[in-house]
């Protein structure tokens, strides 16, 4: 590192040493915790039938909560509504009956959704920190009408709705309310081995969205501590727990046939159907070690990626794991960068994985073949996606991380990718401080070697020589309080850093970041606002060879206010430099960027929430490296027409000028018209288009004038839970270009999907 750098760094971390050591000191007064209340959970050895009745004996001896506090939007106030929650276990099962009283049943929102999509209704759960850790909690929600929803919920995280359990659920809209029953089967949790009782901490929750979405719970949160697992009160219990085998075996069946056609005027080329057979093993070696492993998987998306808008960008768009392999357990292999991205790994063979978590010790495992290589090429301008098909690979994920108390950590991963003539290995420490409970830093080193095949060094310019070798690493501060934010963070990405089974789209750069912001809550619930901000930042980048990249400052205010509302506005400039080819050794320009945006989201009326986001910018033409005003609009409307249709429209339009004229006009569409039938079964038909207009002229490439593409599916679904399930299905996929004058497919499949989870 240079010397220069080595002062910046030095003098950017003193600045921010003393605005953090500044805000400790205001917050230190405010961040006592309450004494935390423990409930003692009752055995009896007894079962019910999960009917929303509460009418059996064993719900007489349970214990009994009520939820005493609104958290949201008021702060730690009497509810409008009264909850009583009943806990009882028998041994292998956790039992929660919920009796939300209701002073207007029929304004209940009892809408029969998807699992795992309750957000917009009546709904009750609980939360558990079985380690006690005060880092992550396992959630199980259920709605007025028995749907299910499950998450883990991670500090400084949020909630990942990924993780699925299997659990019997029932919920029955009365005259008084709802009633909800839950059946937890233990084996479904994760939780240390030991003797005599468990004391895990607990949030009972209940949410009553009504002009605003009222957040009912069964402890205070204290908004001047910004973790909230920490909080929970405690449940003692379970000193009977019966050793489970923990097994089980889920085969699947995929039948699929697809006709396919290299153009619009080729001959359609039909496909045999094909048949799959699969198998997925999990086992927990203890209650706290899982063992996963998967022959022949289907790791085919039975829903299709929402189509994005990516033109006139340079960088690669990120797109979510979806694949219920490589989600079980994946926040074990979380670190402040994101080097796991399982997205990389296309079509695997086989996959094995083992994760645990004991006495502050936690670690994940996983291999898994690929019959293709995929990875991203980055540089500071932009980063393409590399695709060698039928090119093998073996990928290996090992993550160490121990908690040293205090929620304080330290960790190690290593990830490493072969495959012919291509290695890639990443090696990482990164770590977690907490100076209080407001006020953190976080660290990462990552160090990277790579063997990259000649066909790779040939395409790619990023790419020159055959074994490269860099390092990078990551510090952020944070500070979180009641009233206040701020952030502060510094970021080096050595030019040769490769991460290629994660998703990091930018290398050779060094970044330096710092943010504030404060938030306004009313003095009483009697208004129609709850909570106003007012924040921002500033940043700055250059490259490894300390070339200025960007220096941008931005401002945003927010609004929550009645009818579920949340208004913003922001504004700012960017310097930004810019180089169509950053590896042609000749320079690029600087452009003056200034930018406004302004968004709003509403439920005007029960089951329809509307919305939209406008933005105003100067912007880099990155096809032809000038300068034009862009306008981007981006509609968003989702309409519960009643209990059992939904819709969903997404709409997004971009203009884009330069001083010759107009540049390009596109729109991207996303639709979704859904028919619930009942707790377990859909019907969903969905659309995904995109159109672009262009003005060949003034581009100095040869592009098309117009380009549009139409993807359609129909879906039907059946789950009893997210092992076992049922999907059947249609879709097709089309485009147009200069040579067609209207939409032609080139694409099309029906699919059947099978799957049964056995357990023992």
């Amino acid at each position: 590192m240079e010397m220069n750098k080595i002062n910046q760094l030095t003098r950017y971390f003193i600045l921010a040493t003393c605005f953090f050591q500044s805000l400790i000191i205001s917050a230190a007064e405010t961040s006592v915790q309450r004494k935390k209340i423990n409930y003692q959970l009752p055995h009896v050895a007894e079962t019910i039938n999960v009917d929303a009745s509460l009418n059996e004996s064993a719900w007489q001896q349970a214990l009994k909560i009520e939820l005493n506090y609104e958290t949201d939007p008021g702060e730690n106030t009497t509810p409008p509504v009264k909850t009583e929650v009943f806990l009882f276990e028998n041994g292998d099962t956790l039992f929660v009956g919920f009796n939300a009283h209701d002073p207007d049943p029929s304004a209940i929102r009892d809408y029969l959704t998807d699992r795992d999509d309750v957000w917009s209704s009546d709904f009750v759960g609980i939360k558990f920190d079985t380690f006690g850790e005060s880092r992550k909690a396992f959630q199980f929600f259920v709605n007025a009408l028995g749907v299910q929803a499950d998450a883990t919920q991670e500090d400084f995280r949020g909630d990942d709705s990924n993780w699925d359990a299997i659990w019997d659920s029932a919920g029955r809209v009365t005259e008084t309310g709802y009633i909800v029953e839950m059946a937890i089967p233990l084996r479904a949790l994760r939780f240390p081995e030991k003797q005599g009782f468990q004391t895990w901490p607990m949030e009972i929750l209940r949410f009553y969205p009504r002009e605003f979405r009222h957040r009912i719970a069964s402890s205070p949160v204290n908004r001047n501590i910004p973790c909230r697992v920490c909080q929970f009160d405690h449940l003692i219990g379970f000193s009977d727990i019966k050793p489970s085998k923990n097994l089980s075996f889920t085969p699947t069946l995929v039948v699929a046939q697809s006709d396919s056609r290299e153009d619009a005027f080729s001959e359609w080329d039909e496909g045999d159907i094909d048949n799959e057979v699969g198998l997925d093993f999990r086992w927990g070696i203890t209650q706290d070690i899982i063992l996963n492993a998967t022959f022949n998987p289907d790791f085919s998306q039975v829903e299709a990626d929402s189509a994005q808008l990516d033109i006139n960008n340079t960088f690669t768009i990120f797109l979510e794991e979806k694949r219920p392999f490589f989600l079980d357990g994946a926040d074990y292999f979380n670190t402040l960068n994101r080097l796991v991205h399982t997205r990389d790994i296309i079509e695997p063979d086989f996959g094995l994985k083992v994760t645990g978590q004991n006495n502050g010790h936690s670690f994940g495992v996983f291999t898994a073949d690929d019959k293709h290589t995929s990875f991203l090429v980055p540089g500071n301008q932009g980063s393409e996606l590399v695709l060698l098909e039928n090119a093998k690979s073996e990928n290996q994920v090992l993550r160490y991380s121990y908690d040293l108390g205090n929620k304080n950590t330290i960790g190690v991963l290593v990830t490493n990718r072969d495959g012919d003539d291509y290695s890639n290995q990443v090696t990482s420490i990164d770590g977690k401080y907490w100076f209080d409970g407001n006020n953190s830093i976080q660290i990462q080193y990552m160090s990277s070697d790579s063997r990259y095949a000649d066909v790779v060094i040939d395409e790619y310019d990023s790419v020159s020589v055959k074994n490269i070798s860099d390092d990078a690493y990551s510090i952020n501060f944070d500070h979180e309080s009641r009233n206040w934010w701020a952030y502060a963070s510094y970021n080096e990405f050595g030019k040769d850093f490769r991460a290629d089974l994660g998703f990091l789209s930018r290398v050779n750069y060094d970044k330096s970041v710092i943010g504030l912001g404060y938030k306004w809550f009313p003095e009483n619930n009697n208004t129609w606002w709850n909570k106003i901000t007012l924040g921002g930042d500033w940043d700055v980048t250059y490259d490894n060879d300390n070339l200025k990249l960007e220096q941008e400052s931005e401002l945003n205010f927010r609004l929550f206010a009645a009818l579920q509302s949340e208004t913003g506005f922001g504004f700012g400039k960017r310097d930004r430099y810019y180089d169509g080819d950053e590896f042609d050794n000749t320079p690029g320009n600087y452009f003056d960027e200034q930018f406004i945006y302004f968004f709003s989201f509403l439920k005007p009326v029960e089951g329809l929430k509307i919305g939209s986001e406008f933005e105003w910018q100067d912007e880099v033409d990155v096809s032809n490296e000038r300068l034009g005003e862009s306008f981007r609009i981006s509609p968003d409307v989702t309409w519960q027409f009643n209990r059992h249709w939904t819709s969903r429209l997404e709409y997004t339009i971009l203009d884009f000028d330069v001083p010759d004229g107009d540049l390009f006009d596109a729109k991207v569409l996303n639709f979704r018209l859904t028919y619930q039938i009942d707790v377990r079964s859909l019907l969903r038909f969905t659309v995904q288009g995109l159109d672009i207009k262009r003005t060949p002229g003034l581009y100095l490439d040869d592009v098309d004038a117009r380009e549009k593409s139409l993807n359609t599916q129909l879906l039907y679904s059946y789950k009893i839970n997210p092992q076992t399930l049922f999907f059947a299905g249609y879709s097709d996929q089309g485009y147009q270009d200069d040579d067609l004058d209207s939409i032609k497919k080139t694409g099309r499949s029906l699919f059947m999907k099978f799957s049964y989870a056995w357990q023992l």
